[in-house]
């Protein structure tokens, strides 16, 4: 089935698998099966009880996904969860998400990401953000006074105040005020004398091979 335009103010259910062009939702939208579609706008209450498949996703409100999603764009300013993996050229979140996993171009945060594996080119995390799971990237920046679990990438940047629980980099900066548990590194460990480093180790390589470009 496929559809040229939907808006939703009140309240619809849908049955997939499903074509739509542009897709709108105020109020509530519930589809059971795939659902593919150009471009996605919530600020209501979306869900899809299957796959999402997108150009262009925007939440302003609710979106919860039972299976995977792949996108072009996606942008989450409210909250969104995603029950298996998550593969989109660029991720940007000021809200919340929530999901299996993250495969991403770039990747900026701004608010709260939860993942078991989270994965990106490049990677800002912007201040008084959050990140939990394991993020392996090329390129991450942690800004001031944000926190997150696990980094391994080839380069980490951790700003002023930022905690990290464990860090395994080929390169690393560290600046003043800044906290991280257990620090791994290959190259080089740049660590200002005011910041706090419990745990530092030199090794050979990396556990994990990144390589940007299957990304």
């Amino acid at each position: 089935m496929a559809v040229e335009e939907l808006r939703v103010g009140g309240s619809v259910k849908l049955r997939g698998p499903i074509k739509l062009n542009i897709v709108e939702v105020s109020g509530s939208l519930r589809a059971e099966g795939d659902i593919e579609v150009n471009t996605l706008k919530t600020s209501g209450s979306a869900s899809v009880d299957g796959n999402l498949k997108a150009g262009e996703i925007r939440v302003a409100g609710s979106l919860k996904v039972s299976g995977s999603m792949n996108a072009d764009e996606l942008e989450i300013s409210g909250s969104a969860k995603v029950g298996e993996r998550i593969k989109a050229e660029t991720v940007e979140i000021s809200g919340s998400l929530k999901a299996g996993e993250v495969v991403a171009r770039d990747i900026r945060v701004s608010g709260s990401l939860k993942a078991e594996r989270i994965q990106g080119e490049t990677v800002v995390i912007e201040k008084k953000s959050k990140i939990r799971g394991l993020l392996v990237c090329c390129e991450v920046e942690v800004g001031r006074d944000a926190e997150v679990e696990r980094i391994i990438a080839n380069k980490a940047v951790v700003r002023r105040n930022a905690e990290v629980d464990y860090i395994e980099a080929r390169v690393v900066v560290v600046e003043r005020g800044a906290v991280v548990d257990r620090l791994k590194y290959v190259e080089k460990a740049d660590i200002h004398r005011d910041a706090e480093v419990y745990d530092e180790e030199k090794i050979q390589d990396l556990s994990v091979k990144i390589d940007c470009s299957l990304i």
